[in-house]
């Protein structure tokens, strides 16, 4: 097993946690990435317990102390009274979960993950590596790059996002469906805020078919800003193009101070929009020779911050099955029965939590019971001891 030729399409949050484990765990992957270069993207990311308790698992406890935040609170107010309508108090999160709640820049969890990946397989990246076909037979799956290279691979895992090639050419399907939300986001130094009494931790605003969200980065150097509605339609062909703050100026017209003097303050070269697409939730994420983690597998509305946390969990629980079993069908099944019900139960969820917290009656935020992650018992997961 140890000796299997892994090839992992996509170099992101998941694909990168998964070649960190399978190394740890003594294989040696190669990571395909169509990027050029690995740079600085996205902004900010919530990484929950859950997936905390992975990363931990994988040695990367002391960099995340290092490089990420830990909202103690998190508050939802409402858009038009400013009135607290929840608040949650993360205080005893590492003992009630056994890890904390961090937030973290995309681009250092991504440097974390692959320095302790590259120190392990110092060849395991390749860059400008978009895959431009897959041919599998009894022998293996053969990979036709691009630049008309080729490779040849044991396993192949997909971790290529959304619109994955890997699931198009193994599962068929749709395509992608736009959900009718639109997402915004800004980054703002603390620095150009410096007069602006801000709570502890996250905040959100709620409004009908509109929420806004700022929590801090780096250690409060920066300022995280989001913003997600609903809209009907989305004609852009990037996942992420630029933005005019005067969108979200005109769109958040009347909610909070505090609202519009972040949204003043966002400069227009870190003011980002894009749409959120889904796809249905899938009924087998293996096959033969396939493994799906991810967005791939089982992409999700960003209201649980369960994307890149499920993409964790997967990484983490498919390299335990690759070293726990004698032969790859039996660590792929062994995967997809100890993934695949609660994947489709997150997809499903982070959905109905859009719809929640964008519901037209704000109120009702107060009035009815919270139905969050906690409540799901979501943050309790445990992918490093979860039976496999």
């Amino acid at each position: 097993m140890k000796k299997l030729n892994i090839a992992i399409i996509g170099g992101g949050i998941g694909g990168l946690t998964a070649a960190l484990g399978l190394a740890r765990s003594g294989f040696r992957p190669t990571v395909y990435e169509q990027a050029p270069a690995l740079g600085e993207v996205g902004a900010g990311l919530s990484v929950t317990p859950n997936a905390v308790k992975g990363l931990v698992f994988l040695g990367l406890g002391k960099a995340l102390d290092q490089a990420a935040s830990e909202p103690l609170q998190q508050i939802v107010r409402h858009h038009q009274t400013n009135q607290i309508m929840v608040r949650i108090d993360r205080n005893p999160c590492r003992d009630q979960y056994g890890a904390p709640y961090l937030q973290i820049h995309r681009a250092d969890m991504h440097r974390i993950l692959v320095d302790a990946f590259t120190a392990l397989v110092p060849d395991g990246i390749r860059l400008n590596a978009h895959i431009a076909a897959m041919t599998a037979d009894p022998s293996g799956v053969a990979l036709t790059l691009a630049d008309q290279s080729t490779a040849k691979a044991d396993l192949v895992i997909g971790a290529d996002g959304l619109r994955s090639s890997v699931r198009q050419w193994c599962f068929g399907g749709d395509a992608a469906r736009y959900t009718g939300h639109v997402a915004y986001r800004g980054l703002i130094p603390r620095a150009d805020l410096k007069d602006l009494i801000m709570d502890e931790g996250s905040c959100a605003w709620a409004g009908p078919g509109r929420v806004f969200l700022r929590y801090p980065l780096r250690h409060g150097a920066l300022i995280n800003c989001v913003m997600l509605g609903r809209s009907e339609h989305w004609a852009e062909e990037t996942w992420s193009a630029k933005a005019d703050v005067g969108e979200l100026q005109s769109t958040l017209k009347g909610w909070p101070e505090e609202v519009q003097r972040l949204i003043n303050a966002i400069p227009s070269e870190r003011c980002f929009k894009w749409g959120l697409f889904d796809r249905p939730p899938l009924a087998a994420i293996v096959s033969d020779r396939l493994a799906l983690i991810g967005d791939a597998a089982h992409p999700m509305l960003p209201f649980f911050a369960q994307g890149a946390a499920s993409a964790i969990e997967d990484a983490v629980v498919l390299a335990r099955c690759m070293e726990a079993s004698d032969d790859l069908a039996d660590a792929l099944q062994r995967y997809q029965r100890a993934r695949l019900e609660r994947v489709t139960f997150m997809q499903i969820q982070s959905s109905a939590g859009g719809e929640r917290l964008q519901m037209d009656d704000t109120e009702r935020l107060k009035k009815e019971p919270l139905k969050n992650e906690d409540t799901l018992g979501i943050f309790h997961y445990d992918p490093a001891n979860v039976p496999i």
